[in-house]
């Protein structure tokens, strides 16, 4: 045993010490130890990664598999478009064999919308934003900063003025209107070309009372609730309306025959149930102006309908269903069947607009011959698998192809039709104003609030 620089050192027979390496010697070894076990488990979860996208490549195809009917035309090209990069619907032999290749007339590109409050005026309105957008049609809005807070409103309790409407843009002339206004014949025939085509939509009444109370909650009502009757608000004010909502605020209540109201009876017919002054104002005015009047409760049929009407293609009157209460969100107020005749008592001008409107839409429907149904049929399949394209299919499918049929030349659907379809109202609204006047600033009702002088009346 020898001492050497303070270490003991064994030698021979004796119990051998292995000396730690050099301090800088270790940190290098356990350097190379650290990397090689991050190299390891990087490698690792790149292999976790490629074995769970496989899967969920997988599920995908059998969503799709299940969301696309098989037995249909449409079923088969779904699959196809993991390989093509581009489905064409051409198995429908029996539609494409009766194609006629006849001149159509020009689409009808003026347009006057009367969008209704709760009737699938949301709905319908992007069909003609959307359809404005692609033509660069220029459309009637209100200025950005109105008494209503919004942009997209020019008014819910009157008609077209020259306050409440914008001036075209130099050179140019207006082609559709479809945001919120009262109509009324000679207030439209001010901003509109003279060959302008009116289409409107409406609702069944009790249904569009129901829509109403859940997304208005109205003011007349809700005092009823927390302060009289608890059980049964809704009874409480169909009972007695005008003891809640005085007679003369028709133009502010959206539970006082508010269909009547928004297609332009006035006000003293309703608060003097002039029945003669609005089958006249019905029979000389409505139905010789509106074109078509969708119905929402055979909302399909009449957009068909409207595509003939206007000359339209079917990829004119594709859509996304807007603005729609979740089933699954519980009601504001229970609706009891007796209300009903309670209901139809106090707005029988909604009801006896309706009517007439749906009877006239069938008969118009009959008009149309025995093909109408089957083309109904074939834009419900196809606006179905647009549906499934937009929202299922891998997202690296850039477009699809529907051929041409006896009703429509093929057109394609692209991921930024998918983006128009799904744009939200406001946000349309402002990038039409944006291209037709320059600008578009709004930043929210709250903001523009605050901006209104007091002294301007404020309407909800």
């Amino acid at each position: 045993m020898e001492k050497e620089n303070g270490l003991t050192l064994y030698s021979g027979a004796e119990k051998r010490i292995t000396l730690p390496p050099p301090r800088g010697t270790m940190k290098l070894f356990n350097k190379r130890i650290l990397k090689s076990f991050v190299w390891v488990f990087a490698v690792g979860i790149c292999l976790v990664v490629m074995v769970s996208l496989h899967e969920i490549a997988i599920q995908q195809k059998e969503r799709i598999r299940t969301l696309v009917p098989s037995s249909s035309w449409i079923g088969n090209t779904i699959q196809k478009a993991y390989h093509d990069n581009i489905t064409r619907v051409s198995e429908n032999h029996d539609v494409t064999s009766d194609i006629t290749h006849q001149s159509k007339p020009s689409p009808v590109t003026h347009i006057g919308f009367l969008k209704v409050h709760k009737a699938a005026s949301t709905t319908t309105q992007a069909i003609f934003l959307r359809f404005g957008w692609r033509r660069n049609l220029t459309f009637v809005l209100s200025p950005e900063y109105n008494k209503f807070g919004y942009p997209n409103i020019i008014s819910t309790n009157e008609s077209i003025t020259k306050y409440n409407t914008l001036p075209p843009p130099p050179g140019k002339t207006f082609d559709i209107l479809c945001n919120h206004v009262v109509y009324g014949d000679k207030e439209w025939s001010t901003v509109l070309p003279s060959d302008t085509v009116m289409i409107g939509t409406i609702r069944e009444p009790f249904g569009h009372f129901k829509s109403v109370l859940n997304y208005f909650n109205p003011r007349s009502i809700l005092f009823i609730q927390t302060s009289i009757d608890p059980t049964d608000p809704v009874g409480t004010f169909l009972k007695n309306p005008r003891q809640y909502e005085g007679a003369k605020v028709v133009r502010h209540s959206f539970t006082n025959n508010r269909l009547a109201f928004e297609y332009g009876i006035a006000p003293e017919i309703i608060i003097n149930r002039d029945f003669a002054a609005f089958e006249e104002y019905l029979t000389e005015v409505l139905d010789k102006k509106f074109k078509v009047v969708l119905l929402a409760e055979q909302y399909d049929e009449s957009l068909v309908l409207m595509k003939r009407k206007l000359n339209w293609s079917l990829k004119d009157i594709m859509y996304a269903i807007k603005n729609v209460r979740s089933v699954h969100k519980e009601d504001r107020y229970v609706l009891r069947e007796e209300h009903r005749a309670l209901h139809r008592n106090y707005s029988i001008f909604d009801y006896l607009l309706f009517e007439f409107f749906e009877d006239r839409l069938n008969k118009q429907i009959e008009a149309e011959g025995g093909d109408f149904q089957e083309e109904v049929d074939n834009f419900k399949q196809i606006r179905k698998f647009v549906e499934n394209f937009c929202h299922i299919v891998p997202k690296y499918i850039q477009s699809v192809r529907i051929d041409e049929s006896r009703w429509t030349e093929s057109f394609d659907i692209t991921r930024s039709d998918c983006e128009l379809m799904h744009q939200g109202e406001i946000s349309f609204v402002q990038m039409i104003r944006k291209r037709q006047y320059g600008s578009a600033s709004w930043k929210g009702v709250k903001q523009v609030l605050k901006q209104i002088p007091k002294n301007i009346t404020r309407t909800y």
